[in-house]
């Protein structure tokens, strides 16, 4: 951020940013290898929000700055009124070369995207559309490029809900994106209960569903799934460190309990809210947890 600033103010070349920008990532990475997480990222380092280098990439501008849910942060509403065009350059969400493999790409998901949006459509076949011609191109050239994991964020629907009518277009448009993918799709539900919408989230096209268990029972999830689970067990809007045998004990109820095909630890939301220092320690945490629970359960 200082060396953007810097760009901006006339006060360094943009060989600084590149530099500042390589630093960050490789400390970024080195806090995954050293946590020993099983996939990487990148971090979205570069993205000025989730959506930008998407609307980029259908060549339309971002709209007026919106407030994230109830953060500090922002974003660009995505201005798609009219017909929306296809993406001719979605390789702006490649994960950086330097990222370890397997590797993971996070994505709005095509619900979020489709109700964050400014626009003059039908939100949900402006959803359809967006599956077909954005996300999906985007997914493509991600997994070409050695993502194994396509991580849809759906913060929309766990804040503001989802209407009866509106999950059926939902399912169509992730049946588009999940059609013969050669990846784990996880479709994250967070910032909201999930317990409301298990029934449903269960019946989604998705190899993972995601879960904020800082704000779900873990008790609603039931028993036998038969997708996996992405249990978001570590809190990223609190500063507070979770206990290594807490996160423990919450994945051995989950595996002996829920039973879900898969189970990934995870944090419930980004953890570009905290400091630096504070997600870093998450992370080691979070790997730590993750290390025991191999040891003790296979799932």
């Amino acid at each position: 951020m200082a060396a953007t600033r810097g760009i901006d103010r006339g006060r360094v070349g943009a060989d600084a940013v590149g530099r500042a920008f390589a630093d960050d990532l490789s400390a970024f990475v080195r806090v995954q290898k050293e946590a020993g997480l099983d996939y990487f990222s990148d971090g979205l380092l570069k993205w000025q929000d989730i959506f930008r280098p998407l609307t980029e990439a259908l060549g339309v501008k971002p709209h007026i700055l919106v407030r994230w849910f109830d953060t500090n942060t922002f974003f660009r509403e995505p201005e798609l009124s009219g017909r929306l065009p296809g993406a001719t350059r979605p390789d702006g969400v490649v994960v950086d070369s330097s990222v370890p493999r397997p590797r993971v790409t996070t994505l709005p998901s095509p619900y979020m995207f489709s109700r964050a949006a400014h626009t003059d459509q039908d939100r949900n076949a402006l959803m359809l559309a967006l599956a077909e011609n954005v996300l999906r191109p985007a997914i493509d050239v991600a997994v070409a490029a050695g993502s194994e994991v396509i991580h849809l964020e759906d913060p929309w629907l766990g804040y503001s809900g989802i209407a009866r009518e509106d999950w059926a277009p939902l399912r169509d448009a992730l049946t588009i994106l999940h059609r013969d993918l050669k990846a784990t799709l996880a479709f994250h539900v967070y910032f909201g209960d999930a317990a409301p919408h298990l029934d449903q989230l269960q019946q989604l096209p998705v190899d993972a569903i995601g879960v904020d268990l800082v704000l779900t029972d873990v008790k609603s999830l039931g028993s036998g799934w038969n997708k996996g689970l992405i249990a978001g067990v570590i809190n990223g809007r609190s500063s507070i460190l979770e206990s290594p045998k807490d996160l423990v004990d919450v994945a051995r109820h989950l595996a002996d309990k829920v039973r879900p095909r898969d189970l990934y630890l995870s944090s419930n939301c980004e953890l570009g809210y905290l400091p630096t220092p504070v997600a870093e320690q998450k992370v080691q945490r979070l790997g730590e947890a993750a290390r025991k629970v191999k040891e003790l359960v296979s799932v």
